[in-house]
């Protein structure tokens, strides 16, 4: 999945993209990290992650298998309905949420594409989707695991790598002791937040070093996310 300062590069883009449409931009960017702030959960279990990232019973968001996808856009569809559109004043926490969730979607889309371009699988089978679900398979018994480790390097951004539109620091310091309901809590939301703000805000940034030497293909996939998401919410009319 996107490192934190991937997920708020996506997160500024679209801020910047949709102007006025953003009303609490402080909120928009707590909701935004605050689908892994549930790492901060007592007594943390990786299916807390799956459910704050409406994943549980999924696994790699459907690749190889349609029918596990549409199950992940009916929860996102779901989640619109029960708590973006009630949210009222905290909407923008919640539309920070799901630009979270549909980027770590896509980042693993990218994944797979990738992979499936390294094996030249699309020219050595006719039928692609039972390629792709064997394929899904394998990748769930942790094949290839190399290959994944190695992409996190090359997707990556460090924090001195992009200059936000935001004043990063006083953003995130803007806006505390929020929720989302039933998922994750205002406490481990301010946790999570003290924790990205002194870890990459508030220490020399030059700590947090290039890891891939040309950054273009991890900006590329941000613009991609962005402009997927964006299309995404105007056909949802959000």
């Amino acid at each position: 999945m996107p490192r934190t300062i991937t997920h708020l590069v996506i997160a500024d883009k679209i801020c910047h993209a949709l102007g006025k449409d953003i009303e609490n931009i402080p909120l928009f960017f707590s909701g935004n990290i605050a689908p892994d702030a549930i790492h901060a959960k007592k007594d943390y279990q990786r299916l807390d992650k799956k459910r704050s990232h409406l994943c549980e019973g999924i696994r790699s968001y459907g690749y190889g298998y349609p029918e596990v996808a549409e199950l992940f856009q009916s929860r996102i569809n779901e989640f619109i309905e029960n708590y973006y559109l009630p949210a009222g004043e905290e909407k923008d926490l919640y539309l920070g949420y799901l630009v979270h969730l549909l980027a770590d979607e896509l980042y693993l889309c990218e994944y797979y594409r990738r992979l499936e371009e390294q094996l030249n699988v699309i020219e050595a089978s006719a039928d692609i989707s039972i390629l792709r679900r064997n394929l899904a398979d394998k990748i769930n018994n942790n094949e290839y695991s190399t290959f994944f480790a190695d992409m996190v390097k090359v997707y990556d951004i460090s924090v001195h790598e992009y200059r936000f539109n935001q004043n990063m620091r006083d953003v995130l310091d803007a806006a505390w002791d929020y929720e989302i309901k039933d998922y994750v809590k205002v406490s481990e939301i301010n946790a999570s937040k003290r924790w990205v703000i002194n870890k990459y805000f508030n220490a020399d940034p030059m700590r947090h070093g290039v890891m891939n030497n040309n950054r273009e293909p991890a900006i590329k996939f941000a613009d991609f996310a962005v402009e997927n998401i964006i299309n995404k919410f105007n056909r949802l009319k959000l």
